[in-house]
C-alpha cells in the first residue's frame, strides 16, 4: 500500500506480538505510511531487536517493550510505559496469539488457561487499557482466525479463543462508539509463519489452503494492507465486523 495520504504521518500504533510474522509485518506498513510504533514481544528478543532496526528505517520511532500478555500486571506495566512516554495513541493491532494444538479431550486445564488468557483475555485488557490513550479517537483491530467458525484439526482450544475474540471485537465496537474508537476483526486464512510449525498437520494444512478461488496463498502484506485500510477513514463506517480475507477459501 503506499503513502498516498499522511493520514497516518506521526500517529502511533501498538502492535503486541510484532516481532515476528504476520505481526512484523503489520508494523513495517504502518512505518511505510509514517506512523510511530511500539510492539511487544514476549521471548525472540533477537527477532525483535532485527524488527526494530528494519522500522527504524523508515525514519519512524520505535520502541519496543517485552510483555508477557499472559500477566496481567506486566500488561499494566506496558500501558504505564506508553503513557508516561507518548500520553496518545491512535491504533491498536491485537496481533499476538498462542495455543496448544491438541484435541478437547487431550488438552488439560493449564493449557486452556494459557489459551484463553493471552487470546482472549489479553486482548480485552490491551483495548480498555489503549481506549484510554485514543484521545481523538482511533482504532482497534483483532486478528482473529477460520478456525472461530470453522472446526479445524487439533484447534480446539485456540478455535474457541478466537471465537471469543470476535464477540468482544463486537461488544468493544458498541462500547467504544462514542469515544470515536472503530473496533473490527480480521478473520485470516493460511499463512505460512513460524505459528505453524508447531501443527502436526502442517502440511495438509498448507497445501489444502492452496485450494482457493483465487489461485495463490495468502500472504502477510495481504493481511497487513487489510490493517491499515480497516484504520483508516475510509472505513469509519465498518463497526464491530470480522473481515474474511482468504482468497475465497471459505466459500468451497
Amino acid at each position: 500500500m503506499d503513502n498516498q495520504t499522511n493520514e497516518f504521518k506521526t500517529k502511533i500504533a501498538i502492535v503486541t506480538g510484532g516481532s515476528r510474522g504476520i505481526g512484523k509485518e503489520i508494523c513495517l506498513q504502518f512505518a511505510k505510511q509514517g506512523s510511530n510504533i511500539i510492539f511487544n514481544y514476549a521471548r525472540h528478543h533477537k527477532e525483535a531487536k532485527e524488527t526494530q532496526d528494519e522500522i527504524l528505517k523508515y525514519g519512524v520511532n520505535c520502541d519496543v517493550m517485552k510483555c508477557n500478555l499472559n500477566e496481567e500486571q506486566q500488561i499494566n506495566n506496558f500501558f504505564k510505559e506508553i503513557n508516561s512516554k507518548y500520553k496518545k495513541v491512535d491504533f491498536l493491532i491485537n496481533n499476538a496469539a498462542s495455543g496448544v494444538q491438541k484435541l478437547a479431550s487431550e488438552l488439560e486445564t493449564k493449557h486452556w488457561d494459557w489459551t484463553l488468557n493471552i487470546n482472549a483475555k489479553a486482548p480485552w485488557l490491551c483495548s480498555v487499557e489503549a481506549s484510554k490513550l485514543m484521545k481523538d479517537g482511533g482504532a482497534i483491530i483483532n486478528i482473529s482466525s477460520l478456525g472461530s467458525k470453522k472446526v479445524l484439526p487439533y484447534y480446539f482450544s485456540v478455535g474457541t479463543s478466537k471465537a471469543a475474540l470476535e464477540t468482544i471485537t463486537k461488544y468493544l465496537a458498541v462500547e467504544f462508539a462514542d469515544k470515536k474508537i472503530n473496533v473490527n476483526a480480521i478473520s485470516a486464512g493460511l499463512v505460512e509463519t513460524d505459528a505453524l510449525k508447531s501443527f502436526p498437520n502442517k502440511n495438509n494444512m498448507i497445501s489444502d489452503s492452496l485450494n482457493n478461488p483465487s489461485g495463490r496463498s495468502l500472504t502477510k502484506a495481504d493481511i497487513a494492507n487489510l490493517v491499515i485500510f480497516l484504520c483508516s477513514k475510509k472505513s469509519e463506517m465498518i463497526k464491530g465486523q470480522t473481515i474474511i480475507i482468504d482468497g475465497g477459501y471459505n466459500l468451497i
